[in-house]
């Protein structure tokens, strides 16, 4: 899993209705195929299972053979079918978490970091160089007897868990110094936690997730940026020797459910992981023909094995990582919206999870959802709602799954709206006000904010104290930025820090419309500053005239990191007013920080918040010792949502929507709509009215809470194809919009160059935000047979060529292109460095007389985006 919280991009998992991580875990703009985290205690028993919503096509959720507490509940388990299954051949639902950063360090999951140590790598490299090898061993080993307890193993038998995934590094089992020998202690923490996890009737799942070298670039490997695993012999081979030690102490413990050979291995092609994967499968089996063998997928691609049993490969399962909606894949869905049509399988009633089932019965080959965080700034309760209905809906599929992640500790502590943690520690309430982080928002923790500093998604702006006495600088810095291949568009306005006293105003221009009273930083890459911009589409609620507008410089690439600040002088003693205005506007992986900081911004070094953190640079190893121990003695925050809904008996409502209306039919007269639709059964049934300017979009709402079935339009563009739909609307949430309705179809003239979101029908796909130049829509998520379909004019008979604007990350075969039904051009892609690294390609010339024309963009493959197309007369 990969840090939410870092620059690094997350990778979502693509399914046919939605994009995820791996999560992370971790990186990616948004994609076609991409796929990357006072105590309450719950009863312990193992949670019922619940009926979702009988308005989609789920498959119902049977009941599983509960694993008993005790020894005697933990057989070996193998595979039937689709089926997770003991020894006696009963059906068991594998329900549980991660035990995330314990093993293999991920910097974000604990709060901590800076001064170039960002990962294991780097601290044990630091703490070595500070201290020697032995201290170094004698601290990390202190953190690891502390990040995990007892009292852990007892929460997640609160929670109603049955397993656990186990990240490791390479590292903990073999010796650093000497290759192909065991450490002294190589077997001490994974039989320690096996032990812990039998005492309460828990299996667990043995998760390679730091491969010798780094199988991706990112720091879960425990070293960012080497991806050296696909290119060097030797770390392959030290791979396979490992696992061929795992595989003769464990061959014969029924408490371990299953190897997971190579966590997200997508640091090359598919190709190559399958090569690999398959290698430390016959690797494992020489010696141990019990285990389940995990299938990790490639970016979401479980076709690169081919059917594993044609293969000869038995007892194995695959495993996908799901993050659906977060890192910006879909900036203008409620984190309702889209894991109802994850889980639910989408308004056609055949995307999301039913079609991995669809694979998965055809394949013969059950599913680990390895990775999944459903409950991340969703709010308590809605998040717990919907965790229970992720491991209940993927438990009626007969899927095992364990989400990102079991704990999560930061300086600030507390779960605010839900952290990636299902415990956190508690809120630190010795922190001083004032100086750090004030304020956050960023699209991995809410897409496409709109919001007062005040209501910030990600860290809401409180009263600031300033400490001591008498006068004292600070820098009140507005940071902003995106990752590669992602285009930031954030605004700001009505920015104010005042004296609650006195009312004084300490800044200058905060209201912009000028430059006046800002400087500029540049940390990496550049960032254009519109101190004047007057696009009322942009500006953020609250906002007064003109705004500060940040985007991404034409011609500018990369990762890009740039602020504003100012110099203000705060008073010992006395506190503050913080506000002002922000937003999003559709921008893919971007954050918006504001700090309040004593030292001088410096150009090409970043501004972090430093507060309460252990600088392991400089600390005396006293203050690294008592931070490694506070991790096992600090109190809990546990997530009360999921504490309560995880295990309840009480029905979950989340999905209980009522129906999508039926019939809907639009009457056009002139510039006005008449529109009705067929009522829908149900207790309080309201309606809201959506129109589009185009055939893929959900649109603005135009009316709501209507009682009647009918509803009329006026003062449209007689120029213009609109789209209506309607939506049914019950006391728990709104219903899936109803088919579109659409006013009379225009034809685009051509030559023109056209946004592939105005298609006038398609099949399969989703629209996203786009990393592209200049930013908007573009159309993903593509899988064979797909379309979009164009309505337009040729003025003139000639000939025809299209360039296309393209991205892929792994490379397609790409679309036919078809002219009235007839294949005119044929396009693959190879892999353009990413799903918003967008090229542009020029097909081959074709014929066309004048007149109208239906134009279709047809799916081969998949993995493929497309963000325009200009159709050019030669």
């Amino acid at each position: 899993m990969t840090n939410p919280n870092s620059k690094l991009p997350f990778i979502n998992l693509k399914t046919s209705l939605l994009s995820t991580c791996i999560i992370g875990l971790v990186a990616c703009g948004g994609g076609s195929d991409h796929g990357v985290r006072a105590s309450t205690n719950a009863s312990s028993s193992t949670p019922a299972v619940s009926s979702s919503s009988s308005s989609s096509s789920v498959a119902p959720v049977a009941a599983c053979t509960p694993v008993s507490t005790g020894n005697e509940g933990l057989t070996m388990l193998k595979t039937d079918g689709t089926k997770w299954v003991k020894s006696n051949g009963d059906r068991v639902c594998l329900k549980g978490t991660n035990l995330g950063n314990w093993l293999v360090q991920e910097f974000w999951m604990m709060g901590q970091g800076g001064n170039g140590v960002h990962d294991q790598c780097t601290l044990e490299a630091k703490l070595t160089e500070r201290f020697g090898y032995d201290e170094k061993e004698r601290l990390i080993k202190l953190f690891r007897d502390n990040w995990i307890k007892e009292r852990d193993f007892d929460q997640l038998k609160a929670f109603g868990f049955n397993v656990i995934r186990l990240p490791i590094l390479w590292s903990v089992i073999e010796d650093e110094k000497n290759p192909r020998t065991l450490r002294a202690d190589a077997w001490h923490y994974l039989d320690w936690t096996i032990a812990e996890a039998k005492k309460r009737g828990i299996y667990v799942i043995l998760d390679l997730h730091g491969a010798h070298g780094g199988q991706t670039p990112n720091d879960h490997t425990g070293c960012s940026g080497q991806n050296k695993y696909w290119t060097d012999t030797d770390y392959q081979d030290r791979t396979k020797w490992l696992w061929e030690q795992v595989a003769t102490r464990y061959k014969d413990e029924p408490a371990v459910a299953a190897y997971d050979p190579l966590n997200e291995p997508w640091g090359s092609t598919a190709e190559d992981m399958a090569v690999r994967v398959t290698e430390l499968y016959e690797t494992i089996r020489k010696i141990d023909s019990k285990h389940i063998v995990m299938l990790p997928s490639h970016y979401g691609n479980i076709e690169v094995y081919g059917d594993p049993a044609a293969k000869n490969m038995n007892n194995v399962a695959f495993e996908l990582h799901p993050y659906p909606g977060l890192f910006g894949d879909r900036p203008n869905d409620t984190h309702f919206d889209i894991h109802r049509d994850w889980l639910k399988c989408g308004q056609t009633g055949t995307g999301g999870v039913c079609d991995w089932n669809t694979k998965l019965t055809a394949l013969k080959t059950p599913m680990l959802m390895g990775e999944f965080q459903p409950w991340q700034s969703a709010g308590l309760e809605l998040g717990g709602k919907i965790a229970r209905a992720t491991y209940d809906i993927y438990a009626g599929y007969d899927w095992a799954s364990t989400s990102w992640a079991y704990k999560l500790v930061s300086v600030a502590g507390g779960q605010g709206k839900g952290t990636w943690g299902m415990v956190t520690n508690e809120i630190n309430t010795s922190l001083d006000t004032g100086v750090g982080m004030i304020t956050k928002a960023s699209t991995w923790d809410c897409n496409n904010w709109d919001s007062s500093f005040a209501d910030a998604c990600a860290k809401k702006a409180t009263t600031i104290k300033a400490g001591g006495t008498g006068d004292k600088t600070y820098y009140l810095v507005v940071k902003t930025g995106a990752n590669g291949g992602a285009n930031p568009d954030v605004t700001f306005d009505s920015i104010s820090l005042k004296n609650t006293a006195t009312n004084e105003e300490l800044l200058a221009n905060g209201n912009f419309g000028a430059s006046g009273g800002w400087s500029e930083l540049t940390i990496s890459g550049a960032l254009n500053f519109n101190y004047n911009s007057v696009d009322a589409s942009k500006a953020p609620t609250g906002s007064d005239g003109a705004v500060m507008h940040i985007t991404r410089p034409d011609g500018v690439t990369g990762e890009i990191n740039g602020a504003l600040y100012q110099q203000v002088t705060l008073k010992g003693g006395q506190t503050y007013n913080f506000s002002g205005v922000f937003k999003g506007n559709g921008s893919v992986n971007t954050w918006a920080e504001i700090y309040l900081i004593e030292d001088a911004p410096v150009a090409g070094k970043d501004v972090v918040d430093n507060a309460g953190k252990v600088d392991f640079t400089t600390a005396p190893i006293t203050e690294i010792e008592a931070l490694f121990k506070s991790y096992g003695e600090v109190g809990y925050d546990v997530n009360a949502g999921l504490a309560k809904w995880l295990v309840t008996d009480e029905h979950n409502d989340v999905f209980d929507y009522p129906a999508r209306p039926t019939n809907v039919n639009l009457v056009q007269t002139g510039n006005s709509v008449a529109l009705t639709w067929a009522a829908v059964t149900g207790n309080g049934i309201t309606y809201n009215v959506y129109r589009a300017t185009s055939a893929g979009a959900k649109g603005t709402l135009v009316a709501e809470g209507l009682t009647t079935t009918s509803f009329n339009d006026s003062g449209l563009n007689e120029d213009e194809t609109y789209y209506y739909s309607v939506a049914a609307k019950n006391s728990i949430a709104e219903g899936y919009t109803s088919a579109p309705a659409n006013t009379q179809l225009l034809f685009v003239a051509v030559p023109a160059k056209i946004e592939a979101e105005k298609f006038t029908a398609m099949s399969g796909i989703q629209t996203e935000a786009s990393g592209d130049t200049g930013g908007g829509t573009n159309v993903g998520h593509f899988e064979a047979g797909d379309f979009i379909e164009f309505k337009i004019k040729a003025e003139t008979a000639g000939n025809y060529t299209i360039d296309y604007r393209l991205a892929s990350q792994t490379g397609s075969t790409g679309f036919d292109v078809l002219i009235d039904d007839v294949v005119v051009d044929t396009m693959d892609l190879a892999a353009t460095g990413g799903w918003q690294t967008y090229i542009t390609k020029t097909g081959k010339s074709f014929a066309m007389t004048a007149g109208n024309h239906t134009l279709r963009f047809r799916s081969i493959g998949k993995e493929w985006n497309i963000n325009w197309f200009e159709i050019k007369k030669q």
